[in-house]
């Protein structure tokens, strides 16, 4: 059953006013409703002329978001944005917004909060240093980090 436009674009409204969407999130969201190729193409021109949906605003909302609320590394984030097809110059614009000072406090805040029950100090400090590049931090910061705190 083919659908209306108007009503697809009323639902499609809907789902970028209640969170911030990138444009390939609105794009899968349109492509399961059953209507032509070139209202689907009308819909998204409209969504991007008149801001609904903006990648590069998603992107900078997305980085503040992990950072603060999920404690995530930047490479996580990096990946994240890449799988929902942001481009890379959105990617290291959003990311180069980022407080290095709040970033290297945060990952010492979860370092020193991760309780590992292992008596071999080396062990130890490769399942933080693990933990913490799951999160995806970088590497080299979590091992320095690790090595200056005398975990």
């Amino acid at each position: 059953m083919i659908q209306d436009f108007d009503s697809v674009l009323k639902k499609i409204l809907h789902y970028c006013s209640y969170q911030d969407r990138c444009i390939s999130e609105v794009k899968t969201k349109i492509s399961t409703f059953d209507i032509s190729s070139s209202d689907k193409e009308r819909i998204m021109q409209l969504l991007i002329d008149e801001g609904f949906i903006d990648d590069k605003r998603f992107a900078n909302t997305f980085v503040r978001s992990k950072i603060h609320l999920k404690k995530w590394g930047v490479n996580k984030i990096r990946m994240s944005l890449k799988m929902k097809g942001i481009s890379d110059d959105i990617i290291s614009e959003a990311l180069s917004e980022i407080d290095r000072d709040f970033y290297r406090e945060d990952l010492i805040k979860i370092l020193k909060a991760k309780k590992i029950n292992e008596s071999d100090d080396f062990k130890r400090k490769a399942k933080l240093a693990q933990y913490a590049i799951q999160k995806g931090y970088e590497p080299a910061l979590v091992w320095e980090t690790i090595k200056n705190l005398e975990l």
